[in-house]
């Protein structure tokens, strides 16, 4: 009697079991999300003088934008555990006459398991971005926050060089990020070039391939990071350095670029401190993005920040400062520093209010529309107000 119950037991386990599997398979779902974002920004910049930068004269010191994002979101589950999907995220940023075209900003795909991590294959931001640890921030505040939207670059075209490694940087390539084991995980990715998306020729050109060696600002780059996230008692740390290196176009004299970045933030009853260092071979807002000219100096910035959230209200203030070199006799490297304070209140679920300002004074620079010239470089001086909402599905 008693095998034939233990045979019974077995037979029904194994059904249960059975039916476990199929009920943890799960067929692709797909949801919308994304954000839907509207600022008014004053402005007081002393490049807004056609005296001094060429540029119209009386700019007005106001101005209203609007952002926003959808997010297409596929997830699914196989019956051996492992998650898949993909995400296509498209954005009103292409520039046209009305300014309001969308392309695509990331799409990419996935396979994950909680055991062996996952591997992200398409446009997505690398691995040493992912995991960074950078200064804590509040909505639309911070050291390339909201305020640059609504400000005029110089002449290099660079309104700010205050970031973080590879911001931005969303160009075809494979990703693996591990699992957490004792507080650590770690990510590497691989893009073979700059470009993004299906088409394998370059702007409007008819002949020249992304595979072609003299193309682009970047080839064959490699990320990767280490990160911690723990506590000890009532404190929170995060902890994370990240690093990358590519290699500049055939046919350029521009050295193969390379960037670094340590971060680190504490938590507790709220508060949240911390910062991040940038350092490396690169110029320009893009560390890391594009290769360094003969004759420049390897280029740096940081940022300490901290944030304090009690329910609906949070609270940040931060401090940046960044340098590159001019390479111009008589000209000495360009200093960006930025201070900012804002506040955020969240009305009811996934919509919030927001305001902050910021200060920014950007040592010589050169204005638009002039010759590069010792002459022409001056320090520009800029306050931004900003006040907007913003809705997240």
């Amino acid at each position: 009697m008693r095998k034939i119950l233990l045979g019974t037991t077995a037979v029904v386990g194994a059904a249960l079991m059975g039916m476990s599997v199929a009920q943890a398979q799960t067929a692709p779902t797909v949801r919308v999300g994304g954000y839907f974002e509207f600022t008014g920004g004053y402005v007081d910049d002393n490049f807004d003088t056609a005296a001094t930068t060429g540029l119209p004269s009386s700019r007005s010191k106001v101005d209203f934008r609007s952002d926003m994002e959808l997010h297409v979101i596929v997830r699914g589950k196989a019956a051996n555990g492992l998650s898949y999907g993909a995400e296509i995220e498209l954005q009103m940023d292409a520039n046209n006459t009305s300014s309001t075209a969308v392309d695509t900003d990331e799409m990419w795909g996935f396979v994950s398991s909680p055991t062996l991590g996952t591997l992200q294959f398409g446009d997505q931001d690398s691995a040493a971005d992912q995991l960074k640890v950078a200064a804590p921030s509040v909505t639309n505040l911070g050291e390339s926050g909201g305020w640059d939207e609504f400000i005029a670059p110089e002449a290099g075209g660079t309104r700010y060089i205050l970031t973080t490694i590879n911001d931005g940087s969303d160009s075809t390539k494979i990703i693996y990020l591990s699992p957490q084991f004792f507080g650590f995980d770690f990510g590497v990715s691989y893009a073979p070039n700059q470009y993004e998306g299906e088409n394998f020729l370059i702007g409007g050109s008819s002949t020249v391939l992304q595979r072609d060696s003299n193309a682009g600002s970047i080839r064959n780059e490699l990320s990767g990071a280490i990160r911690y996230r723990g506590s000890f008692g009532n404190v929170g740390v995060a902890a994370a350095f990240s690093a990358m290196r590519g290699d500049a176009p055939s046919g350029t004299t521009v050295r193969d670029p390379n960037a670094y970045q340590a971060g680190l933030n504490l938590s507790a009853y709220g508060v949240t401190v911390g910062g991040h260092y940038v350092w490396g071979r690169y110029g320009g807002s893009a560390p890391g993005r594009a290769g360094l000219a003969p004759g420049l100096n390897n280029s740096n910035n940081w940022t300490i920040g901290a944030t304090y959230r009690a329910g609906a209200i949070a609270v940040g203030a931060f401090y940046a400062l960044g340098k590159r070199d001019n390479a111009l006799v008589g000209v000495s490297d360009r200093e960006q520093q930025a201070i900012g304070v804002g506040a955020v209140y969240t009305m009811a679920p996934g919509l919030e209010v927001f305001a902050n300002y910021t200060n920014i004074e950007d040592e010589n620079v050169r204005a638009a529309g002039t010759a590069n010239v010792a002459a022409n470089y001056r320090n520009r001086s800029i306050d931004v107000f900003i006040i907007g909402t913003r809705l997240a599905f």
